[in-house]
């Protein structure tokens, strides 16, 4: 039943950003597309949240039905199973309705947006969110009740969730954990009072972690190295070939395990790091302040890909949910 389910929503998904018809599964509603892309560029200029059905060459507003001043966290946009959704740090928790083509408020405990909201998943029928000050808090239940669940972190600062090999895993200020789904509780992978975990990646079967002191490499005695010592990073993502170290001065990549990094920083803005690098039908994609940028594998330059985007919106998410690449800006007013 469950994946019936994931699956109708993912064709509705789908048929949103593509214009494809869905009458034959809803047939009191007509075709569900996300909106056109406006002549006018004031429309783009009130966006925060923006879709891109080919592969970054045009943008469209997706933001109707979002509150007017709001902001979201750098771990704040989830898309997964089919779902997409926001977390706001003034008003909660938001599912894009496809149907309809604007964002529904899921019920958010006023507990959870006082402790500043900062991070989203869906993992296996259940919503977690991460916050600054109270852990993590999830809702089986689509937000109609809401648990939180801390037991076995040491660190209450969450900065985002991320699911690696069919575990969801969450990055705090003291370390980096796993979900053990049977007990409920958290499993420290690694890390220490002085440790800020920004971001993790699985790279040719080995688990990577970014951090204020360096990438620490998971080694096949379970032991951790930091391969990367000598710079802070924000985040760190990976394809099937190369990886991306997010540092607060350039980014890097490597194509070997960590062993050899290189600087790509060449044709994006100087001095401005990069919040999110992602890899969808052979053109990489870095999220900066002033946009979108995009390369190929057959083309190693840097060009800007903002296309229907407001100027200088600085793509702090980037997900992409089934071919349709989705960013968020931190906030607007």
């Amino acid at each position: 039943m469950r994946n019936s389910i994931i699956a109708i929503l993912l064709y509705l998904c789908l048929g949103a950003c593509n214009g494809q018809d869905n009458n034959h599964l809803e047939a009191n509603h007509q075709a569900n597309t996300f909106p056109e892309n406006s002549n006018n560029p004031k429309d783009a200029d009130n966006g925060i949240i923006y879709c891109s059905p080919d592969n970054g060459n045009t943008w469209k507003n997706i933001s109707a039905g979002l509150p007017k001043q709001i902001s979201i966290g750098l771990g704040g946009l989830a898309a997964s199973e089919g779902l997409l959704g926001v977390a706001t740090k003034e008003y909660g928790i938001y599912f894009y309705n496809f149907h309809d083509s604007a964002w529904v408020n899921v019920p958010t405990d006023n507990d959870i947006i006082e402790s500043n909201i900062g991070a989203l998943a869906f993992f296996k029928n259940t919503l977690y969110v991460g916050t600054q000050h109270k852990g993590v808090f999830c809702s089986k239940d689509n937000g109609k009740t809401w648990s939180t669940q801390n037991r076995e972190l040491n660190n209450l600062t969450i900065r985002r969730f991320i699911e690696l090999e069919h575990t969801l895993y969450v990055c705090t200020n003291d370390g980096f954990y796993a979900l053990n789904e049977h007990s409920g509780s958290w499993q420290l992978e690694y890390g220490n009072n002085a440790l800020q975990v920004n971001g993790a990646t699985y790279f040719k079967g080995v688990f990577y972690i970014g951090t204020n002191k360096g990438i620490y490499k998971k080694q096949k005695d379970n032991k951790w190295v930091n391969i990367l010592p000598d710079h802070s990073v924000h985040n760190v993502s990976s394809d099937e070939e190369e990886m991306y170290a997010m540092t607060y001065n350039e980014l890097l990549l490597s194509s070997k395990d960590g062993e050899h990094w290189q600087s790509i920083q060449d044709g994006l803005p100087e001095n401005l790091y990069t919040f999110n690098v992602l890899n969808q039908n052979n053109t990489v994609f870095a999220g900066q302040w002033d946009g979108i940028y995009s390369k190929t594998t057959l083309n190693n330059a840097w060009k800007l890909s903002s296309n229907g985007l407001p100027k200088k919106f600085a793509a702090t998410n980037l997900k992409s949910l089934n071919g349709v690449l989705v960013i968020t800006t931190s906030g607007r007013n």
